[in-house]
């Protein structure tokens, strides 16, 4: 019996591309945003350190007030910087959730063809495992019937 040959398999392997090439998109996307997210993590810690160093210095009465300012500016940059990149972080949520669905689109389209190709390679292996059967029957007749003889 011939090989098994999936007549759409163009077609599956399209698909396969097409749900990468979103895959790729979504991970470029979700990239961005989290560089947005490790900004803001990195701009809160400076300024909880800068504002305890501060604290400390205050404390012993070391701090000049230039360095108060300094400091002062510093953190209301950042607290600015970090407002800015949550905006940006919030602007890029529609395109992540258009992204989202379709890959979701893109992965249905795939599992469609995976199955019908699922369900021709069962037909196919029935039907080799039936005509191995009918061989094989008529292989075990024959020897018997040139036993009898």
């Amino acid at each position: 019996m011939k090989k098994f040959v999936f007549s759409l398999q163009k077609l599956l392997d399209i698909r396969e591309a097409k749900e990468t090439e979103v895959k790729h998109e979504l991970m470029k996307v979700l990239s961005v945003q989290n560089k947005e997210r490790m900004l803001q993590e990195d701009l809160k810690n400076k300024i909880t350190k800068y504002e305890s160093e501060y604290s400390g210095k205050l404390r012993k009465g070391i701090c000049s007030p230039e360095e108060a300012m300094l400091i002062m500016r510093y953190a209301d940059t950042a607290r600015n910087a970090i407002v800015e990149a949550q905006r940006r972080i919030d602007d890029m949520q529609p395109v992540v959730d258009e992204v989202r669905a379709r890959l979701v689109i893109a992965s249905r389209e795939k599992k469609i063809v995976e199955k019908l190709k699922e369900r021709k390679f069962e037909e196919y292996m029935y039907e080799f495992n039936r005509t191995t059967a009918k061989e094989n029957d008529d292989m075990n007749q024959k020897l018997y019937h040139r036993k009898l003889m």
